[in-house]
């Protein structure tokens, strides 16, 4: 008797897929699923199916009482049997064009011990889905809010009084424990300080590399942050630097950015470092200013960068400042820097002041002591913070008292969210 092993994904390729129903062992290995990190129990199994009187819905009550109807459309799509599934690539191989909307599923059973179904179509095509895959994939509010649910949702807000997560940077190379425990405390504070990192360049791609990789930009994989002449960006100076977030001329800004302090300062006064929580201070304006938060959500303005560093470079692009989730509307990240503000302001005349009076009251609150956070890197520490939320800055400070030297590189959430999935698959194996 051929045994199949269901995965969380699918029936895996035509080595496992029964050709002949009736040689299906009733005993199936079933690895555990999980959801975004929550665990499905398998504590049950499928107690009975049906169709709907237009046979459109595939209805399927388990062990446990719950019940839920699959459209038959869905599940035509998501057969995979070895001319519909290619395994290894875990992709379809039937195009779109080839669905038939009409072909609806003629006969369902359950398979023996309830591990799943056997679906037949009118064309006489047949496919078998497992009782973890359907429960897995259920149509209801609370699995889909579990899909969609990211490591970002619900930020615990910073201001000035907040402490810092910390941890070893060398840990994080070593310990793939100490990476997942970093990654989702960093994704919900939005900041994290690494500590002990060797006082030498090429440190922040051990670390990129280990999470995934550095988020190339026309300033390179890296960049120096230290004065020099005829800079092309504002932090290659000893000036001070207003809050803002990076790269906002670029449609997909890095969400991430790190910091490695190499040489501080030392001088008394200068070369401190500036973070705004700035979910923290849209907040406050949707409560006290709600007309221009209303406009910083709305109104688009221009961001550019034009020079010459890794590439040579002509970006523009225009984004609203607070840009929402427009499926429930939660922030996603905010646009904002004064220095690559575009002088060219592709708005109505009306809207100009209205503009740079929601833009000033934002930049207000962003400085007011209880938002304002405060201090100064040590050499050797790894600042990370997320560039989609958190504004930066420093203080200007004399060159000719002393010298700053920090090395920096983006990374995408893209790839924090990927290797947080990694980990956690890894260690439920």
């Amino acid at each position: 008797m051929k045994r199949i092993l269901f995965t969380t994904q699918f029936w895996k390729g035509s080595r496992n897929y029964p050709q002949n129903i009736s040689s299906l062992s009733t005993q199936v290995k079933v690895k555990p699923n999980y959801l975004n990190g929550f665990l499905l129990q398998r504590n049950y199994s499928i107690k009975a199916t049906g169709l709907d009187a237009g046979s459109e819905t595939v209805q399927v009550e388990f062990s446990d009482g719950s019940k839920f109807d699959y459209p038959s459309v869905y599940l035509q799509d998501n057969c995979t049997c070895p001319s519909c599934y290619h395994p290894s690539s875990q992709s379809r191989l039937r195009k779109l064009t080839e669905l038939d909307l009409n072909n609806k599923v003629s006969t369902i059973k359950t398979l023996p011990d309830g591990n799943g179904v056997e679906c037949k179509w009118m064309d006489g095509h047949t496919a078998l889905f497992s009782e973890e895959w359907l429960k897995a994939r259920r149509f209801t509010d609370d699995n889909i809010k579990i899909r969609k649910t990211t490591p970002r949702d619900n930020p615990r807000l910073a201001g000035s009084d907040v402490t810092f997560p910390r941890d070893s940077f060398k840990a994080m190379l070593s310990d793939d424990q100490k990476l997942l425990e970093m990654l989702q405390t960093f994704s919900k504070t939005g900041i994290y300080m690494l500590e002990g990192t060797p006082l030498e360049v090429g440190q922040l791609r051990k670390l990129g590399d280990k999470i995934g990789f550095i988020r190339l930009t026309h300033y390179g994989y890296e960049f120096t942050v230290k004065s020099e002449p005829n800079a092309v960006n504002l932090a290659y100076t000893s000036a001070r630097l207003g809050v803002h977030t990076d790269l906002p001329y670029y449609v997909y800004p890095p969400g991430v950015q790190l910091l490695h302090c190499i040489r501080q300062y030392a001088g008394n006064e200068g070369g401190q470092s500036h973070l705004v929580d700035a979910f923290r201070v849209a907040l406050q304006m949707k409560e006290k200013y709600p007309e221009k938060y209303k406009i910083l959500c709305e109104v688009p303005v221009e961001f550019f960068d034009v020079g010459t560093d890794y590439t040579s470079f002509f970006k523009v692009h225009h984004s609203p400042t607070f840009v929402l989730n427009p499926e429930n509307g939660s922030m996603v990240r905010v646009v904002y820097s004064n220095q690559v503000l575009s002088s060219y302001m592709p708005l109505q005349q009306e809207l100009v002041k209205p503009v740079y009076e929601a833009l000033k009251t934002f930049t207000d609150l962003c400085y007011k002591p209880e938002n304002l956070i405060e201090f100064k890197l040590k050499e050797g520490e790894v600042l990370i913070f997320d560039n989609w939320r958190f504004l930066h800055g420093r203080e200007g400070f004399d060159i000719s008292k002393g010298h700053r030297h920090l090395e920096g590189c983006y990374i995408d959430w893209d790839e924090i969210y990927s290797r947080i999935r990694v980990i956690e698959n890894s260690q439920r194996k």
